[in-house]
C-alpha cells in the first residue's frame, strides 16, 4: 500500500475515533445532566412529600386527643346508663357527655404529591426502595384502616341527636365545641339548661336500649381504632426520618 494511502487511512481512522470519542463524551455529559435533573426532581418531590406528611401528622395528633375526649365522654354516659357511680358529675355534665360521645372527625390524608407521582408513573424517581414501600403502605391503607374503625359514622350519632332537643344541641355547638380550621376541640362549658331539665332528657337517653347498645358499639369501635390511628402516627414519623436520612446520605 502506498505511503500516501496509508497516511490517509490513518488520518481518516483518527478522525473517526475523535468523532466517536466526542459522541461518547457528549452522551456521558447528557446522561450526567439528566441524572442530575432527576435527582433534583427527586429531592423536590421528597420535600413536598415531607410537607404533606407533616400536615397529616399534625392532624393525626389532634385526632388522637379529640377521640380521647369522645371516648371519655362515652364512658361517662354509658356508666350513668348502666347505673354505675358517677358521683361528682352534674346532670348537665352527663348530658353533654352523651352529646360529645356522638362527635366524629372525618379525616382526609394529604396525598396530592404521592398521587401525582403515581399518576405520572414517576414513583421510580424515589430511589430508596424502603421509602417507596413505606409510602405505598401508608397512602394505600391509612385512610382505609381509619374509615373501618374509628372513622365510621356511628348510628349512635343519629339516635342521640334525635333524643336531645335541638335548642339544647345548638347551645352545645355554640359553647361546648370549637372548630379552628380543620381542628375540632371539645371544651368545658357552663350549663345551658337547669339540672331538672337535664335530668328529664337523661331519663329518655338512658331508657333507650337501642341508643345504649349503639353507644357501647361505638366505644368498642373507638377502642379498636386506637391501634391503626397510633400506627399511622408512628408511620408518619418513620417516613419523615427516612426522608431526612436519605437526603443526608445523597447530599454527602
Amino acid at each position: 500500500m502506498p505511503d500516501n494511502v496509508r497516511k490517509y487511512l490513518l488520518y481518516a481512522l483518527g478522525e473517526i475515533m475523535l468523532v466517536m470519542i466526542g459522541i461518547l463524551i457528549a452522551l456521558q455529559v447528557n446522561n450526567w445532566n439528566e441524572s442530575r435533573k432527576e435527582h433534583q426532581r427527586e429531592l423536590q418531590y421528597l420535600d413536598r412529600l415531607a410537607d404533606n406528611i407533616h400536615t397529616d401528622l399534625e392532624v393525626f395528633e389532634y385526632n388522637v386527643q379529640f377521640y380521647k375526649q369522645v371516648q371519655e365522654a362515652g364512658i361517662l354516659a354509658l356508666s350513668y346508663a348502666e347505673g354505675k357511680d358517677v358521683t361528682g358529675y352534674s346532670n348537665w355534665d352527663i348530658l353533654i357527655s352523651f352529646f360529645n360521645a356522638s362527635q366524629i372527625w372525618p379525616m382526609t390524608i394529604e396525598s396530592s404529591t404521592y398521587e401525582e407521582l403515581k399518576s405520572s408513573g414517576e414513583l421510580s424517581l424515589i430511589n430508596n426502595v424502603l421509602l417507596r414501600d413505606r409510602m405505598a403502605f401508608y397512602y394505600e391503607g391509612a385512610k382505609q384502616r381509619y374509615d373501618q374503625t374509628i372513622g365510621i359514622n356511628p348510628p349512635y350519632r343519629k339516635l342521640s341527636r334525635m333524643l336531645i332537643p335541638f335548642e339544647v344541641q345548638n347551645y352545645m355547638w355554640d359553647n361546648c365545641h370549637k372548630t379552628v380550621g380543620d381542628i375540632q376541640e371539645l371544651v368545658k362549658c357552663e350549663p345551658g339548661i337547669s339540672e331538672t331539665a337535664s335530668k328529664e332528657i337523661l331519663n329518655k337517653l338512658k331508657n333507650n336500649s337501642e341508643l345504649i347498645g349503639e353507644l357501647a358499639f361505638w366505644l368498642s369501635s373507638i377502642r379498636g381504632g386506637w391501634h391503626p390511628l397510633l400506627e399511622n402516627v408512628k408511620l408518619c414519623n418513620t417516613i419523615l426520618e427516612e426522608i431526612d436520612k436519605y437526603k443526608a446520605g445523597v447530599n454527602k
